[in-house]
């Protein structure tokens, strides 16, 4: 297993029904079996909702992996790595947002997520959802996501054997 992560933060976002609800980093998986996700979150106040972790494609916002972390009033009010294991991980080998998404709350009950308010990985922005997307090309959120290296595509594997048996 392998980690790709961005750990610093100064800024954070405030997740709750009305306002931002869901909130990460849009990047390019490059052929990776995703096995975990997580951010460092905490909870203000007292929300209660489903906090869920997803992966979506930026081409039409369908998920391609997602799990329920679980309540929001779970979480504890120090900021800290929440981390999922997906029940069937999913190679992906494109643009996609990596998300912790939360509906619920109010104003001053709600999940907050970390992210740091300069370009620290080239390529890779933060984006926030309300209505729509909003990606924000100086900041980078915090993530961490396990993964193994995916497969090699069938031609791959077979034009591999040929040359391993001298036949190319």
């Amino acid at each position: 297993m392998a980690v790709e992560e961005q750990t610093l933060y100064n800024s954070i976002t405030h997740l709750y029904a009305g306002s931002v609800i869901r909130h990460g980093q849009r990047l390019t998986i490059p052929n990776r079996k995703v096995t975990k996700l997580a951010f460092i979150i905490c909870k203000l106040g007292s929300p209660t909702g489903a906090v869920t972790f997803t992966i979506r494609k930026v081409s039409d916002d369908s998920i391609i992996l997602s799990k329920v972390w679980g309540d929001a009033s779970a979480l504890t009010t120090t900021y800290g790595w929440v981390e999922v294991t997906f029940d069937t991980p999913a190679t992906i080998n494109e643009e996609v947002r990596i998300l912790v998404e939360f509906s619920g709350g109010s104003i001053n009950n709600d999940v907050l997520a970390t992210y740091q308010n300069t370009d620290v990985k080239a390529g890779e922005v933060t984006t926030a959802y309300t209505a729509s997307y909003t990606d924000y090309a100086t900041n980078d959120s915090t993530y961490r996501y396990t993964y193994e290296v995916g497969e090699k595509p069938r031609t791959a594997q077979i034009a591999a054997k040929m040359v391993g048996a001298g036949v190319i």
